[in-house]
């Protein structure tokens, strides 16, 4: 099987569950297979048990924020090669070099258009 082929798992962690189930069905007609948390630290228990090759993270969240999810993330040998998109309401310069600085690999702002994360997250899996 081709990587073109094949169906890429992408673990989505974000509190909010209106906008969770927005991006489950968005990600899965587009072919994705979904994997769900909707705190951090359920989060990073997902990305060690499932291997995702993307993930999708909130930075706004109760608990562990985004931010040092990704950064946990990173310090992992089992999951720092995981590429993290950051999905915030906050889009500040600051902001996004904040989140570059904790190992994501993009930043998208919330409202999330479809059509923006869909691409987003295929360039970053080089799908």
């Amino acid at each position: 099987m081709s990587d073109h082929d094949r169906i890429f798992k992408v673990l989505i962690i974000d509190d909010d569950k209106g906008l969770q189930r927005m991006l489950q069905i968005v990600l899965g007609t587009h072919g994705f297979d979904i994997v769900s948390a909707f705190t951090g630290e359920e989060g990073l228990s997902l990305a060690k048990a499932e291997k995702p090759d993307a993930i999708v993270l909130d930075v706004m969240m109760p608990g562990i924020k985004g931010r040092d999810v990704c950064r946990t993330l990173k310090a992992d040998a089992a999951t720092r090669d995981i590429p993290v998109l950051i999905l915030s309401a906050k889009d500040s310069d600051d902001d996004i070099a904040a989140e570059l600085a904790a190992g994501a690999v993009a930043h998208l702002t919330k409202p999330v258009n479809s059509t923006s994360l869909v691409r987003k997250v295929k360039q970053i899996l080089g799908a």
